[in-house]
């Protein structure tokens, strides 16, 4: 499965996978500590994501370039809010420094985005016919 992925498509299907499992852990402590809840940890799709990408799935693909976006426009949607006035911290850390990791974030997801809308990794989900 591994071999025909090059290695920056690997990387990005492990980091969904990461997300994935972070989501899960999450709903198994939520389970824990409130019982049976519905609710559903939406982050939790990025281990379907995972296998999607390695296998060369266009819908998955598609629903990562979703998630990616979302995790681009994200520190957009911080600063908005800073520029209205609203307070924003993140551990107790006020603006300017709040925003540090939304574009570290940000940035991998450009990355993300970069990998996955390339010539070589677009054509291993469109095959030519």
């Amino acid at each position: 499965m591994f071999k025909k992925n090059p290695l920056s498509l690997i990387i990005v299907a492990f980091i969904f996978l990461l997300i994935g499992l972070a989501g899960l852990f999450e709903q198994i402590e939520t389970f824990y500590n409130e019982g049976f809840v519905i609710a559903f940890n939406i982050g939790m799709l990025g281990i379907p994501v995972f296998w999607g990408l390695l296998k060369h799935y266009k819908g998955w693909r598609t629903l990562a370039l979703f998630f990616i976006w979302i995790e681009m426009v994200s520190p957009l949607i911080v600063l908005g809010n800073i520029i209205f006035g609203w307070d924003i911290q993140l551990l107790g850390i006020s603006f300017p420094l709040v925003l540090v990791p939304y574009v570290a974030i940000s940035l991998v997801g450009l990355w993300q985005y970069k990998v996955l809308t390339s010539k070589k990794i677009k054509a291993m989900f469109f095959p030519e016919k």
